[in-house]
C-alpha cells in the first residue's frame, strides 16, 4: 500500500516516464514493476506514449515537495507543510511543560512538523493507521492538522498531555485521533495489538527501557511492511547501545531504512529544564554553568518490517528506576518519587 500510494500521488502531478516515476518511490525494481502492473490491471493507470497516466481520481494529496533540495535526505518545510507549521506553532504555545517524573522534553515545533513531513515523504502518513507511544512533542496534533492519516491512537502516561490533545480534537472537530492514558510498564491493551501500519515513539534510552518502549510499539503493528520511527540520541545512548538495539530490531524482523542524524533539537528555553539539572548525573562531574545553547539533539530513525514482526526475548525493567536510569543516563532527571526515597 505504501509504494502504491507513493506512485499514485506522484502521478497526480502529471504523466511520467518509468525513469521519472521510479524516483518518487523507494521499492526495489521488481516490487515497483509489480505495483505498476497491479494498478494497470485495476484500470487506475495506463501506459501510453512511453508515460504512465492516471485514469481515475484518487483520494491522495498531490506530491508535496518536502525533501531538502541540497542534500536530498533532510526536510524543508515549505508550501503545505509550511502552513501546517504556522498553525502548529500557535496551537503548541500553551502546551504542558515537562515533568521530571516521566523524563519528558519536547522538540522544536519545526522538528515535530519535519517528522510528519518525512513520514509523508516515506508514504507513512496518508491513509495510514498510526500508533504513538508518548506524545509530549504533540506529534498527533501536527498529524491532525494535515488531515492525511486514517486514524491516530496516542497512549500517554501524563494526564495533562492527554487532556491537551483531547481539547485540540474537540475544538477542531477531529474524531480520528484517540488518546488514552497508559503506562508502558503495563501490558499493551489487547485492542491495540496488531492494528497499526506505523508507530512513532521517543523511547527512554536505558538498555531495558528502550526495548520495552519499542517492544510495546512493535506489538501494535499489523505485520510485514509496517514501519516504526523513533528518536534516539548520541547523548545518552552509546554506539554500543545502538548496536545492541539494532540487533534487537533485526531479530524482531526489521531493517533500518533511514537515519537522519541530529534531526530534532530540544530547546532549552521552552522546556524550562532548570530544576531538572539539579539531579543530572552530568552536573556531579564538574561544576558547570547552565547551558545557553540548545545542546540536546536526537536522530530520527525509520525501520520497516521485512517479515511479520515478533518480539525477541528481552529483560523488561522491573519498575520506574530501571526504566529511566542506567549508567549512561547522565542528562535524565531523577523522578521526584525516587528523590524522596533517596534513590
Amino acid at each position: 500500500m505504501r509504494i502504491r500510494n507513493q506512485v499514485l500521488r506522484a502521478l497526480k502531478k502529471g504523466p511520467m516516464t518509468f525513469w521519472e516515476l521510479i524516483n518518487y518511490q523507494d521499492a526495489h525494481i521488481v516490487e515497483f514493476i509489480q505495483t505498476l502492473e497491479s494498478l494497470m490491471k485495476e484500470g487506475i493507470i495506463e501506459y501510453r506514449d512511453y508515460r504512465f497516466h492516471l485514469l481515475k481520481d484518487v483520494p491522495l494529496r498531490g506530491k508535496e515537495p518536502v525533501v531538502c533540495s541540497r542534500c536530498g535526505i533532510g526536510v524543508q518545510l515549505r508550501g503545505f507543510f509550511g502552513e501546517v507549521l504556522g498553525r502548529f506553532r500557535k496551537l503548541a504555545e500553551n502546551r504542558p511543560l515537562p515533568k521530571s517524573d516521566y523524563d519528558q522534553g519536547f522538540v522544536r515545533p519545526e522538528d515535530t512538523v519535519a517528522r510528519v513531513a518525512f513520514m509523508y515523504e516515506r508514504g507513512d502518513l496518508e491513509d495510514q493507521e498510526i500508533f504513538i507511544l508518548g506524545d509530549d512533542d504533540l506529534l498527533s496534533i501536527a498529524i491532525g492538522l494535515t488531515s492525511m492519516a486514517k486514524r491516530v491512537t496516542v497512549v500517554e502516561i501524563d494526564s495533562r498531555i492527554v487532556g491537551f490533545i483531547r481539547e485540540f480534537c474537540r475544538s477542531q472537530g477531529i474524531s480520528n485521533i484517540i488518546v488514552k492514558e497508559y503506562n508502558a510498564l503495563e501490558e499493551l491493551p489487547a485492542e491495540e495489538k496488531g492494528n497499526y501500519d506505523v508507530f512513532v515513539t521517543d523511547p527512554v534510552e536505558t538498555h531495558k527501557g528502550l526495548k520495552l518502549f519499542v517492544g510495546r510499539c512493535i506489538e501494535a503493528l499489523k505485520g510485514k511492511g509496517s514501519a516504526g520511527y523513533i528518536g534516539l540520541t548520541h547523548r545518552e545512548a552509546s554506539l554500543k547501545k545502538w548496536r545492541e538495539f539494532e540487533r534487537f530490531l533485526i531479530e524482531a524482523g526489521f531493517v533500518i531504512t533511514d537515519i537522519l542524524r541530529d534531526f530534532s533539537t530540544y530547546p532549552e528555553r521552552e522546556n524550562m529544564w532548570e530544576e531538572f539539572y539539579k539531579t543530572y548525573e552530568l552536573m556531579k562531574w564538574i561544576p558547570l554553568n547552565m547551558p545557553n545553547i540548545d545542546w540536546y539533539k536526537s536522530s530520527f530513525i525509520r525501520f520497516e518490517a521485512v517479515e511479520d514482526p515478533h518480539l525477541p526475548p528481552f529483560e523488561a525493567p522491573s519498575g520506574p528506576k530501571e526504566l529511566y536510569l542506567d549508567e549512561e543516563a547522565w542528562a535524565t532527571p531523577k523522578p521526584s518519587y525516587l528523590l524522596e526515597e533517596g534513590g
